[in-house]
């Protein structure tokens, strides 16, 4: 890096010079071209300008080869095109990771739609035993229900027979006292004797 500082450094000292030395040497020679004013000062004025030029082209050249202006431009289109290849280089790696990114990310949306439809089907599925378990817990309370009306009925059959009957008996005993005579309820009394007798 200094290297090339340098070279850059004598490179511009050399065209500063040069050019320098090509705009002063008229000046040298104007006082001899204007004393005499014919066509050989002319001539002369000319080949100073040449030689003038000739010298900045020797002094140019010399100093562009002292300068390695060549190895300069070199290393420097050598630097730049290392920095081409690595920004290619970098290009093609965020292009593939922009690929990769994309695939992930399909991928995210392909693994989205498959856990949501999952969740679709185990949401309707457990909605479907939710309402299959009402359905027969319902059927079971009407059962049940059933069942405890049906007991219920039984129960208050058998209360109202046992009801019907207490009265009938009742209402029976009351007609027999009012209807009967001493003579039958004797008579009764030794029929249910001989009855008795006859089982034992």
């Amino acid at each position: 890096m200094l290297a090339r500082i340098e070279k850059s450094r004598k490179f511009r000292f050399f065209v500063i010079l040069a050019a320098l030395f090509f705009l002063l040497s008229p000046l040298c020679f104007a006082a001899e071209v204007h004393e005499g004013r014919d066509r050989k000062a002319d001539l002369k004025d000319l080949l100073y300008r040449f030689i003038n030029f000739a010298l900045m082209l020797v002094i140019l050249i010399w100093g562009l080869k002292k300068a390695r202006v060549k190895d300069f431009f070199s290393s420097r289109s050598e630097e730049i095109k290392k920095k081409l290849d690595s920004l290619k280089r970098g290009k093609e790696e965020a292009e593939k990771r922009y690929r990769e990114i994309e695939k992930k990310l399909q991928e995210f949306e392909k693994e989205k739609e498959n856990i949501l439809e999952r969740f679709r089907k185990e949401g309707i599925a457990e909605k479907e035993r939710i309402i299959a378990e009402a359905k027969q817990r319902v059927k079971q309370i009407i059962e049940q229900a059933e069942l405890t009306i049906e007991q219920e009925m039984n129960s208050a059959k058998e209360r109202l027979k046992e009801d019907v009957v207490d009265l009938a008996a009742e209402k029976a005993q009351q007609i027999i006292s009012r209807k009967i005579t001493d003579k039958d309820q004797e008579h009764l009394v030794n029929e249910f004797l001989e009855r008795v007798e006859k089982i034992h």
